[in-house]
């Protein structure tokens, strides 16, 4: 019986630092990129192959658009209380709502240019070839062509 308990919990005890060994060798790509600098851009460094200067230049670019676009989104989110205030009571489109609307719409297209403007930006501090694939990515993420909206409406 005691025998029975000892190959039992030398087994466990096996068992369990083999799955943590297995843990940290699989994690540690993603620990690591955890650890940089830049976390939220590390994984460009990675996926794009940029040297550190290239990565350097994307992540002064990145910190130079962050006011702006957090700017632009408080300016969006604004208008988007103005216009849900003007809609609560609402029975019909009044000339206050279209107006609120057009100008939603404006802010939504003024952001989108500053967001193509800044992905081209990135990538043109890029090799070229990384460059076409990075803004061939971000284009098929941030101007999807129905931008969420099902296909029913």
């Amino acid at each position: 019986m005691k025998r029975g308990l000892l190959i039992l919990m030398v087994g466990l005890m096996a068992a369990g630092a083999a799955y943590a060994c297995i843990y940290f060798v699989c994690t540690a790509p993603a620990r690591s990129l955890e650890q940089s600098a830049k976390p939220e851009l590390a994984w460009l460094k990675e996926e794009f192959n940029l040297s550190d200067a290239e990565f350097k230049r994307v992540s002064d670019l990145h910190a130079a658009y962050l006011p702006q676009c957090q700017e632009m989104c408080r300016k969006i989110d604004a208008q988007n209380v103005e216009l849900q205030k003007l809609l609560a009571d609402a029975t019909n489109v009044s000339p206050q709502i279209e107006a609120a609307l057009a100008e939603a719409s404006r802010l939504r297209a003024d952001c989108q240019t500053m967001m193509l403007r800044h992905f081209i930006q990135v990538s043109q501090t890029m090799p070229p070839e990384q460059g076409r694939r990075y803004l061939a990515w971000v284009k098929d993420k941030a101007f999807l062509p129905n931008y969420g909206m099902s296909e029913q409406h």
